[in-house]
């Protein structure tokens, strides 16, 4: 031993046990491979102190056998400094793990198995990965020369972060009103990142219980999103989670007011009067807010308004969550919806047909005025029954005796609509789809003619001032709702005509189910012949091989007759067009690969249609090809619905993604993005006027959405379920939903909206206002309906049906509601 090369420190050579500066040697080198490096230094200190070692001048030691043994305590030369600090490699961290565990090396294993955890295993291994990080970032700044100036960051542990979470839910919910939903918009993030870092760190037993105890505050405005966290329960799967996945790689975007912003930089700061003995990071306070801190610097996107009034909810709705993309790069949504300005007036009407429109209009007044003069006024409108040469029944004032009422002369506007809003922007007859022709068919004026029909038909409806009562009273559709018992093996999907003279519906076993709704027998003809056979009460179309989602009639005819064609999308990937006059299968487009097609429909004028499926793309159709013309792609996620615009330029698609969009048809653009929805949008209408989108889902709400800004106007609650269908009346005041709660609700387009109060509402839901109901409970005296817990004033009216959830909702022009679901049979129970 004697005649071997002195050993450098660190190496895997070992000195004589009997020689004292050899085991000085091993005990520094096990303080530097665990980076204890105070207690490295305190340990030099004593050595030298102690004076157990031997200098000479020039700071070599020299030992028994008379050999220069360069250790770690010279202070004289550099080498040997470095040669303690360029240690051996470390331990591998399992082993190094198991080796410090102080439980496992002071007692038995047996003893303290159950001591040691994994997650006391992994709070091990987190901590020794930290300080082997910091140790290489401090050699690495040692080698590269840079002097380390800046104090080092807080050592932050796992509990900290949660008690860091704990803490700001805490100094929120103590917090004035006035701010509280602006900064408790924050804790979904920092609910999510620190679940996401509790998982990657290996704590996977604190992370669940961390969901477990605080996932419930999130479900009600982000229960998509813990869907997709609840599922995560290693780190390998954040990697394949893509809702997580976007969590690490975008900036989560929070809007806050200038006085919220303001609040939460004094708690971050801890310039509270009460935090003075947290100031530092030495303590559990200091590190829990610089969890927290670190997650808004490093993962939140704040927009600071210049208003410094609190945002308002639905804003704040609109305008948070991960937006980046969603958007072009460096695009706010702000910014993206006001890029391009939209046409949302009516398309002109051909001259031509104007004017055969209005000869008509005009011959068929001249008929009636004539046929009143001539006599006739003693029978109501001068025909039969009360109705007239349509079969419309005139509704006349029940004030006045009609045996003493006198023939008047009918004074109507003949003009179609005249009544456009000057500040809509109308298509060019070149604009449309399909363009305008220069010539017009008998379909159209039937069309036409029948629309003026309707508009004087039809029955306004929506609140109106109550000059008696002092307060307004609604006037309420009626709804007609139709409970199928035969539908097939289970109801997906229902549709009524343009005219309500047909039902259709899809059924899970591939097949789609028509009746008339006039009590007349389905005649089909034969290909080829005009000779039609006599009928049958029900017709079935068969061919697809999946559940049939969506149905969409022809509207070429309008009200003015009966369509002429049927499309239907199922799960097996296409799209079916079936003749109505033959019952059968014409042409099968097939664009969307094997995916699910979950809704298609028609344009406004025929010929186009739109799908959308659950390869996230939207897809315009021409009825004579078999590829599709348009793609829209951008959602995240399923597209659920689509939407024509009723001028045809744009088609609106709500999806998964909690988000929907509006886009050129023509060039494929996506020319507005609304957000605000917490869960799938599964449903969508646009106003007759083309102004307003109306938007529904999985969340149970309904939003209002100005197609113009993009903005939202309201939001609407009161179902308790999901809602399938949305409707607007002729006159875009009044909207209809139907849901899975098995009700009908009307809804108030015009008014505010807002919390619902408990005074001027009947037992329905409705407002009392003139309508002599006192807002009392059957039981006993009281202000508000147990059932209008969570609704907006902005219902009017809920109509209940036993055991039918509502599948389809339809507004016929007139008015007239329509509605329709599959029965649900009681559960037999065993006693």
């Amino acid at each position: 031993m004697s005649d071997s090369p002195t050993p450098v420190a660190g190496s895997s050579a070992q000195a004589p046990r009997a020689e004292p500066p050899a085991h000085a040697q091993a005990v520094m080198e096990y303080l530097q491979q665990h980076g204890f490096d105070k207690a490295l230094q305190t340990f030099q200190a004593e050595l030298q102190s102690a004076g157990g070692e031997d200098k000479d001048a020039d700071g070599e030691e020299e030992g028994p056998s008379g050999g220069a043994v360069a250790t770690g305590v010279r202070r004289g030369s550099a080498a040997g400094k470095d040669a303690i600090i360029r240690a051996p490699p470390p331990i591998p961290l399992d082993n190094m793990v198991k080796r410090n565990i102080p439980q496992a090396t002071a007692v038995s294993v047996s003893t303290m198995s159950d001591k040691i955890t994994p997650d006391f295993i992994a709070q091990a291994k987190y901590i020794i990965e930290q300080l082997q990080t910091r140790l290489e970032s401090a050699n690495a700044d040692e080698e590269a020369g840079k002097p380390s100036t800046s104090q080092a960051p807080a050592f932050i542990d796992p509990s900290d972060r949660v008690e860091g979470y704990k803490r700001y839910r805490r100094w929120v919910n103590d917090g004035l009103d006035l701010w509280r939903f602006e900064l408790d918009n924050l804790s979904f993030p920092l609910f999510a990142h620190t679940f996401l870092d509790l998982i990657d760190f290996g704590f996977a037993d604190a992370a669940q219980r961390f969901y477990q105890e605080n996932a419930e505050h999130h479900k009600v405005y982000h229960p998509s999103e813990l869907s997709y966290l609840s599922s995560i329960t290693a780190a390998h799967q954040i990697l394949l989670d893509p809702y997580a996945q976007r969590l690490r790689s975008e900036r989560y975007q929070i809007p806050l007011s200038r006085n919220s912003f303001a609040l939460l930089v004094q708690w971050l700061s801890g310039a509270g009067l009460d935090e003075e003995w947290e100031s530092g990071l030495h303590g559990v306070p200091g590190r829990a807010k610089e969890a927290i801190r670190a997650i808004v610097n490093s993962r939140l996107d704040i927009k600071v308004s210049d208003s410094a009034m609190p945002l308002d909810k639905i804003a704040i709705a609109s305008s948070s969550g991960l937006l980046s993309s969603l958007l072009p790069p460096a695009t706010s949504a702000d910014k993206f919806n006001s890029m391009t300005q939209l046409k949302l007036g009516a398309p002109q009407m051909l001259d031509k047909l104007r004017e055969e429109v209005i000869r008509i209009v005009r011959e068929e007044d001249e008929a009636v005025n004539g046929e009143n003069e001539g006599g006739a006024g003693s029978v109501a409108n001068g025909h039969p029954n009360g109705t007239d040469a349509n079969g419309d029944i005139e509704m006349g004032d029940a004030s006045r005796d009609m045996r003493t009422m006198s023939p008047l002369k009918k004074t109507i506007k003949i003009e179609p609509d005249d009544n456009r809003d000057p500040d809509l922007v109308s298509p060019d007859s070149n604009e449309t789809l399909p363009p305008q022709p220069t010539f017009y068919k008998v379909t159209d004026v039937k069309r036409e003619v029948e629309a003026v029909r309707d508009k004087r038909k039809m029955i306004r409806l929506g609140p109106k001032p109550d000059e008696k009562a002092g307060g307004s009273s609604a006037t309420l559709p009626s709804v007609v709702a139709f409970t199928m018992y035969d539908g097939g093996e289970a109801l997906t999907s229902v549709e009524f005509s343009p005219d309500s003279s047909l039902i259709a519906a899809g059924s899970a076993e591939s097949t789609v189910r028509l009746w008339s709704l006039r009590d007349e027998k389905l005649k089909a003809k034969q290909i080829g012949q005009i000779v039609e056979d006599e009928g049958l009460a029900m017709r079935k179309l068969v061919g697809h091989s999946g559940p049939v989602y969506s149905l969409s009639f022809d509207p070429i005819s309008g009200s003015g007759g009966p369509p002429h064609s049927l499309l239907s999308a199922s799960q097996d990937g296409t799209v079916r067009l079936w003749s109505l006059d033959t019952y059968s299968n014409l042409v099968v487009y097939r664009g969307h690969n094997r995916d699910p097609v979950w809704d298609v429909e028609w344009g406004p004028m025929g010929v186009y249609f739109a799908s959308a499926s659950r390869d996230r793309t939207a897809r315009l159709w021409s009825s004579d090809r078999l590829t599709p013309l348009r793609m829209y792609t951008g959602h995240l996620s399923d597209v659920n619905c689509v939407k024509f615009h009723p001028n045809s330029l744009y088609l609106a698609t709500g999806s998964s993604d909690n988000s929907c969009r509006l886009w050129d048809v023509q060039r494929g653009a996506c020319l507005r993005l609304f957000l605000g929805h917490t869960d799938a949008v599964t449903t969508m209408a646009i106003s007759p006027d083309g102004r307003t989108l109306a938007s529904a889902g999985l969340d149970c709400s309904i939003y209002l959405w100005d197609l113009g800004s993009a903005r939202p106007i309201k939001k609407m609650t009161g179902h308790n379920a999901p809602i399938q269908s949305l409707s607007f009346s002729a006159e875009s005041s009044v909207l209809v939903s139907g849901s899975l709660d098995c009700t009908v609700r009307c809804w108030d387009v015009k008014s505010s909206g807002g919390p619902r109060t408990g005074r001027g509402m009947d037992f329905d839901g409705a407002r009392s206002g003139g309508m002599g109901g006192t807002g009392a409970l059957p039981m006993g005296p009281s202000e508000l309906n147990w059932e209008d817990q969570g609704q907006t004033a902005d219902l009017l009216s809920t109509f209940h049906t036993k055991r039918t959830p509502i599948a389809k909702v339809h507004y016929t022009p007139r008015n007239l509601c329509m509605a329709a679901g599959s029965f649900v049979p009681p559960t037999n129970k065993a006693v």
